[in-house]
Order: structure tokens, then C-alpha cells, then sequence
């Protein structure tokens, strides 16, 4: 059995679930490595009474990202750092053939986009866009509806993403707004997006977005609510909302999808014994002409697709959506498939339209093309954007 040398870089309390799970849970994965510029994330901070130092006595520990790749010999390079900073590490992770497992956003800026872009094109390493919401189960059923033709086409889509994020500030300071537009919760898009991109053949080309500027707190700094209205070509219609300074309790994703033979929702959990529903129709078939509750949730495993999957089910991590995407990107890794399942250029088509959706914002709503690093024209859009959101 070929073995795989796995290293992590990022050791919150996400990395450190994440790299423990894929190295108890398969047995052609070495455990070899961990970064993080907090030691004491791994020698001190205890799970259970333990250390990551005393569960995985095996792994050595490097405060140098570095240092890390030049002495590991690394198969797997795992990206676990906060939400703004997860292209350089890919980057590097890729120029030196590291296959890779990235959270999302997949990049930052444009800038960003270009230059990891480039790294794969010129890699024969694996990129998995992992961390997203195209793992869940109700998700995983959209795409299987689809394919069978009882969607049919996409006309028009929409997503809403509203957290309250105030309590998870002290502990992910990268959330607390802090800088002019730094912190437009339209940004951290791919949530929503990326399960709506999975059925939809064509990219965002065009983007219109509106803020609310900070009115529920003092934060000067603060979008509590932003609203984006983006267009394919052929004129499909994408409207997302996300909120992540709100009074509204819980964490509310949910999902419609108007087709030419369908209709498809996510209604989310509201909380006073109204849970969760599904529920879809279609011209094409008798059984459900009229809306019908479908029973899936969460849970990958619920799915058709994802049941092959069950027997390490595991429903921690985004409702059991990180483990889901985990096993399915290490089945492609070992039949040496060229691409991952959620490959790069699907992470930044769910990524690269929050960007300019703020940079609308930024513009004053104005509407904006929305251009990918396999543009010819990409490259400028990179060099004009890039200082203004990431101040």
C-alpha cells in the first residue's frame, strides 16, 4: 500500500480536528508534520487531557512554514490557517508538488488568484477545494436531481448566508471588521455560492452589490449586511445575501433553484421546533409535480452519492461535510485521477465573484465584469483591484 506523508499548516482548533482525523482514520496516511506560529496550539493546548504533542509523538512541530516543506519530504500539504490567508501556503505547497488540501475562501485578492493559478497550471500536483458546503447532503441530492434531468436548466438561483458572528471575534480575530473594507461579509462567498456553481455549467459575469454600512454596532468599520446580484452570459440570475453582524439567532444557510423543470429549496432550521426542510418539484416526474419534502439533511451520508462513504461516517465539521470531502479526495488521490473533485479552478469560480462583489460595493454599487484567471484579460483587473480591497 503506497503511504502518504501528511503535513498540516494552521493548528487552531479546526487544523488540529482536521489533521487528527485524517491520520487515525486512514491507514495510508503518515502523519509527518505541523505549523503554526502559536506553539502552544500544540504543545500546550489539551483535548481530552492530551496534547497534539502527546497524541502524535511521531510528527515534529516547525514554528517556519519553510522549513517545514524544505525538511518534511511532504505528500499532502493540508491548509488550515484563517479565512485571509490561504494562498501563499498553496502556493508554495504546489511549486513543490505537494498535493493539496485547502479551506476556502481559496484566495484573498486577485492578485492571489493569478498567482496560484499559474502554481497548478504548472504543477502535477492535486489542488481539493475542501471545506465547502458542496459536501452536505441535501447539497450532494441537488447535484444527483440535476444530473438526472428533473432540474433541468438553472434560470435563476439564490443563497442566503446569516450568522451573527460577534461571539467568534476574541477567538477568530480574523472575523472582527477592522479596516475600511476589509471585513464585507459578501466576501466570504463560497458557502453559498459553490453549492449553487456545482449545477450551474456557466461562470458569473457579472456582479451589482449594496452594503448597509454599520448601523447594528459601533464598529466603524463594519458591513452588517450585504446583497449581490450577479449574471451569466446567457443571463442566468444569482442573488446572494450574506450577514454576518445581525440580530438573528443561529447560523442560516438556504438555497433556491428555479429550472426550466424544476424547483429546488433549502429552507434552514428557525429554531422553536421548526427544523430544517427540503423540498423540491418537477414537471418530469408524477411522484412530484407538486412540492414534495424530501427526507435529507446535513449529513452526507443521507445521500445517495455519499453513502459510499458510510462506513467512516463521521458528522463533525460543517455537519459531516469536511470528513465527506476528506474521503473523497484521498479515493481520487489513490486511483491517480489528474484532477480533485472540487478542483482549484472551482474554488476560485466560488471565491472570485465575492471579490468583486465588494469591489462594487467599494465603487459605489456599480456594476462590474467579472473577469478569472483563464481570461486573457484577467491580468489587469488584478493590477487595478488589488490595493483597493484588501485595505
Amino acid at each position: 500500500m503506497k503511504k502518504y506523508r501528511l503535513g498540516v499548516v494552521g493548528q487552531g482548533s479546526r487544523g488540529r480536528g482536521m489533521f487528527r482525523w485524517f491520520s487515525e482514520n486512514f491507514e495510508d496516511i503518515v502523519p509527518t508534520a505541523a505549523c503554526d506560529i502559536v506553539p502552544k496550539f500544540w504543545y500546550e493546548t489539551k483535548e481530552n487531557d492530551m496534547t497534539m504533542a502527546e497524541r502524535m509523538p511521531q510528527v515534529t512541530f516547525y514554528e517556519d512554514f519553510d522549513e517545514m516543506m524544505a525538511k518534511a519530504d511532504l505528500d499532502i500539504l493540508m491548509v488550515e490557517t484563517p479565512a485571509t490567508n490561504h494562498a501563499d501556503f498553496c502556493e508554495k505547497g504546489l511549486k513543490a508538488g505537494v498535493h493539496v488540501y485547502s479551506d476556502i475562501p481559496t484566495v484573498r485578492s486577485l492578485e492571489e488568484a493569478q498567482r496560484l493559478w499559474k502554481a497548478q497550471q504548472a504543477s502535477d500536483a492535486m489542488f481539493m477545494s475542501g471545506s465547502t458546503t458542496c459536501g452536505w447532503g441535501f447539497i450532494l441530492e441537488l447535484q444527483n436531481l440535476y444530473k438526472k434531468g428533473l432540474l433541468g436548466e438553472p434560470v435563476a438561483m439564490e443563497a442566503e448566508y446569516i450568522h451573527d458572528c460577534r461571539s467568534l471575534w476574541e477567538a477568530t480575530p480574523w472575523r472582527k471588521p477592522h479596516v475600511k473594507w476589509g471585513s464585507m461579509p459578501i466576501r466570504y462567498c463560497t458557502h453559498s455560492l459553490g453549492p449553487l456553481l456545482s449545477i450551474l455549467k456557466e461562470d458569473l459575469r457579472k456582479v451589482y452589490c449594496v452594503t448597509t454600512g454599520s448601523k447594528v454596532t459601533d464598529n466603524e468599520f463594519a458591513n452588517d449586511y450585504n446583497s449581490a446580484f450577479f449574471q451569466t452570459d446567457s443571463g442566468v440570475v444569482v442573488r446572494m445575501t450574506a450577514s454576518f453582524i445581525n440580530n438573528c439567532a443561529g447560523c442560516n444557510h438556504s438555497y433556491r433553484i428555479y429550472g426550466t423543470k424544476g424547483y429546488f429549496e433549502r429552507i434552514p432550521d428557525k429554531g422553536e421546533g421548526r427544523p430544517p426542510k427540503t423540498i423540491f418539484s418537477s414537471t418530469v416526474s408524477d411522484e412530484m409535480k407538486k412540492l414534495t419534502e424530501l427526507p435529507i439533511d446535513f449529513s452526507p451520508y443521507t445521500s445517495e452519492f455519499g453513502k459510499r462513504f458510510e462506513s467512516k461516517a463521521a458528522n463533525s465539521g460543517h455537519g459531516g461535510a469536511d470528513v465527506f470531502l476528506m474521503q473523497w479526495f484521498m479515493e481520487a488521490l489513490r486511483s491517480g485521477a489528474k484532477e480533485a473533485p472540487i478542483t482549484l479552478r472551482d474554488g476560485l469560480r466560488m471565491t472570485i465573484p465575492g471579490i468583486y462583489a465588494a469591489e462594487s460595493v467599494i465603487q459605489g454599487g456599480k456594476t462590474l465584469t467579472i473577469r478569472y484567471p483563464w481570461d486573457d484579460d484577467f491580468e489587469e483587473d488584478a493590477k487595478t483591484y488589488t490595493k483597493t480591497y484588501t485595505n
